[in-house]
């Protein structure tokens, strides 16, 4: 066997040394460019995904936020009573939409209301956008249960800043409705 002798040993350290040292230096360097493209990234005015997500996925997610803004307050003009309500039904001069959610939406709603949920806001939206494009110039009325739920408010924000321009709500909402013993329908409507 031939053993190496004190130079051989201590070359060959040296070289190992030499290895990890500029493999730490790479790695640094790869750690500070991928930090700071991703702090430029953050800081973009226009932030490039870092998942990539397929048009549909980012038009959903894109509804999910306008749907989740906070309540804003409605003019005067916008928010509708029980008899304007009741009238629009009667005379179908109105589209009408349920802002609650499918499961109370299926136990009683507004006959002709359409279920745009507001925890479902995407995927209901989807699923009527033929029907609400086609009724873009009729009056849209939205409503939720009622007293302090903002879920009307928050579908009506999110139709108007689709370029709904004639959107109201009933704020009385489900709770008027059905203590008024109006008529009532069941069932998914679709």
């Amino acid at each position: 066997m031939h053993s190496l002798g004190p130079d051989r040993s201590a070359q060959g350290k040296s070289l190992i040394w030499s290895i990890v040292r500029d493999f730490i230096a790479v790695a640094m360097l790869a750690l500070y460019s991928l930090s700071a493209g991703l702090a430029t990234n953050r800081l973009s005015h226009a932030p490039l995904p870092l998942v990539y997500q397929t048009p549909e996925q980012r038009f959903n997610a894109e509804l999910t936020t306008l749907v989740t803004a906070p309540p804003f307050e409605i003019a005067p003009a916008s928010i509708v009573g029980l008899p304007e309500f009741r009238s629009a039904i009667e005379t179908r001069s109105a589209l009408i939409l349920d802002a609650r959610p499918s499961v109370f939406f299926e136990q009683g709603h507004v006959p002709g209301a359409l279920n745009l949920a507001r925890d479902d806001f995407a995927n209901d939206y989807l699923h009527l956008s033929t029907s609400l494009r086609s009724a873009a110039d009729k009056p849209i009325i939205v409503y939720c249960s009622g007293g302090d739920c903002h879920d009307s408010r928050l579908v009506a924000n999110a139709l108007l800043t689709l370029g709904f321009t004639n959107v109201s709500v009933f704020t009385g909402g489900w709770e008027v409705w059905s203590a008024a013993k109006l008529p009532t329908s069941t069932g998914s409507g679709r």
